[in-house]
């Protein structure tokens, strides 16, 4: 009896000591969740770039310039048909008056100035980068006509825009982009360069990338 008392007792402690080894098993991995990843608002360009803007001052022209030594991209220049126009006559009376016009009918083909520019390969582009000046707090006029033109062939097209002004904020432009390309997936945040940022502009282009790629 003593003998089966020992030999009980002898493998309970073996039972034991093996339950208590750390070389049972490997440690179980920690049960950490992976948080879901936010759809990224900006998708990455797959395709073409294509760069429309217009300058009568020549600062958006000069952000373009440097925004090519960055980005592989077309570029479209758009034109007014009339040329040599003092859009700063009479305290700007003629581009004031423009403005206003595509403001009281926005709608109407003829409120918008004609351009000389045309474009027929739109679809050859997944990415559009608008650079526009602020002219009363809206777009300018002649980028306003191309955009009436063309705004419906950029429907589901990458939307990126950089704004020149002298001081005031940018928002009547974002929303005439917005109406004037209806279907456009516009990346955030739009780029807002003042006049005097502009000689200094290549830092501020190349976060602004960051920020859409």
């Amino acid at each position: 009896m003593k003998k089966y008392l020992y030999l009980l007792f002898a493998t309970l402690i073996t039972v034991g000591l093996n339950a208590c080894s750390p070389d049972d098993n490997e440690p179980d991995n920690p049960q950490t969740e992976t948080p879901e990843t936010p759809d990224n608002p900006n998708p990455a360009p797959t395709g073409k770039t294509l760069i429309v803007y217009y300058s009568y001052t020549n600062n958006v022209h000069s952000i373009i310039n440097d925004l090519q030594t960055q980005i592989e991209a077309d570029v479209v220049r758009v034109e007014p048909t009339e040329k040599g126009i003092d859009y700063a006559a009479n305290n700007y009376a003629i581009g004031s008056a423009l403005i206003q016009a595509i403001r009281d009918n926005p709608n109407d083909a003829n409120s918008y100035p004609s351009i000389e520019t045309t474009i027929d390969n739109l679809s050859d582009y997944d990415r559009i980068i608008i650079g526009a000046p602020l002219w009363w707090s809206n777009m300018a006029a002649p980028l306003q006509t191309f955009l009436f033109q063309y705004g419906s062939q950029m429907e589901g097209k990458n939307i990126g825009l950089i704004v020149s002004s002298a001081s005031s904020g940018i928002n009547g432009v974002e929303s005439d982009a917005k109406r004037l390309i209806p279907g456009g997936n516009f990346l955030t945040p739009s780029l807002w360069i003042r006049s005097s940022q502009t000689s200094n502009c290549h830092s501020m282009i190349a976060d602004w990338l960051n920020e859409i790629n």
